[in-house]
């Protein structure tokens, strides 16, 4: 079964809805800027991409705080379908990111629901796959649909960089980026949503998600091992096998790189694999991250967004997008997605 993103939403640290988040970004306006977390080594603060909430604090009612008005945004554009009837299948976090909170898989839920003001629908649930979870929410959604459980899904994510022992670890492995160290990320964080709807029912100003695929990479960031590429090519490879596309059937790339060089090697060893005949126009490379810092799990949904709003917008290189992500772990994931064009240009 094909499915398709109707509507978005965003809290981000350059907005508190999709709206506002999706504008900033298209216009370059970054805001990663000097926070409370310091390096000792250097001993200077940090530069982060922190959402403007009114006060500083880390656990899982911020992430509550984050998730919920995106969620919301989704939920309210679905209508006059009952929240409640609604699915919530929400991106979190893998259990082997380091100083990850305790009680994150049984208590982010509710809390998200307490905000929300009502309940979540028996099917929502956490994924724990990190960057990588809006591709499992995809297919989870799409199983949804086929056992017509629901009419629509919300597949959302959060997420938050910015504790001070988590930057310590990344620091000590020379990840972040820093006075002393040029090849690293700035920490972010952010939540996203989108809501998704059979294709067939989607009508003419939606995005396609036209393929998926995963893979695994060897030579993971923290190890001694090389980069290869073997990974994200090979879910580049499922994703555009599925999609019954090529590399030419796209003109965009929307990625979650996040500045560290090994990143950058990994898709540049990828791109090479894959046969592409010149275009008049480039093979454009999206990277949100560089405005708002590394958000983690939450940049999922938000490429699949933005994929939505260029196309709706009229800014997108060309109708087919090729999102990927990759998790620290080593697995890799792919979507390939498609913007029918047809609605209005706002």
């Amino acid at each position: 079964m094909e499915l398709a993103v109707t509507a978005s939403g965003m809290v981000t640290p350059v907005g508190f809805n999709a709206r506002s988040s999706l504008a900033a970004l298209r216009a370059g306006i970054r805001n990663v800027q000097e926070v409370n977390l310091w390096d000792e080594e250097c001993g200077e603060y940090l530069a982060a991409g922190k959402v403007p909430l009114p006060q500083w604090w880390v656990g899982v009612g911020k992430l509550a705080e984050l998730a919920a008005p995106a969620i919301r945004e989704c939920l309210q554009a679905a209508a006059p379908e009952d929240p409640l009837a609604i699915p919530v299948l929400l991106g979190v976090a893998d259990p082997q990111r380091p100083c990850r909170h305790e009680n994150l898989d049984s208590d982010l839920m509710p809390e998200i629901a307490h905000r929300l003001g009502h309940g979540l629908h028996p099917a929502s649930r956490i994924f724990r796959n990190d960057r990588n979870s809006v591709v499992h929410c995809l297919e989870a959604a799409r199983e949804i649909f086929t056992r017509r459980t629901a009419n629509c899904c919300v597949i959302a994510a959060v997420d938050s960089l910015l504790q001070q022992d988590l930057v310590d670890h990344y620091l000590e492995k020379r990840r972040i980026l820093s006075p002393l160290n040029s090849n690293g990320f700035s920490p972010g964080e952010a939540a996203s949503a989108i809501l998704v709807v059979p294709a067939q029912g989607a009508g003419p100003d939606a995005l396609r998600i036209a393929g998926s695929g995963f893979g695994k990479e060897s030579g993971l960031i923290e190890s001694e091992d090389p980069v290869q590429g073997d990974g994200l090519t090979g879910a580049i490879r499922e994703a555009f096998a599925n999609a019954r596309m090529n590399i030419d059937d796209v003109q965009c790339r929307i990625s979650d790189l996040n500045g560290e060089h090994y990143r950058f090697k990994e898709m540049a060893l990828a791109m090479l694999r894959l046969e592409r005949k010149p275009k008049p126009k480039l093979f454009e490379l999206w990277h949100p991250a560089e405005f708002i810092g590394d958000p983690g799990a939450a940049i999922g949904p938000m490429v699949l967004a933005i994929a939505l709003d260029a196309g709706r917008r009229g800014y997108a290189v060309g109708p087919g997008a090729l999102c990927t992500f990759g998790n620290d772990g080593g697995e890799r994931a792919c979507v390939v997605t498609d913007y029918r064009e047809g609605g209005p240009k706002r």
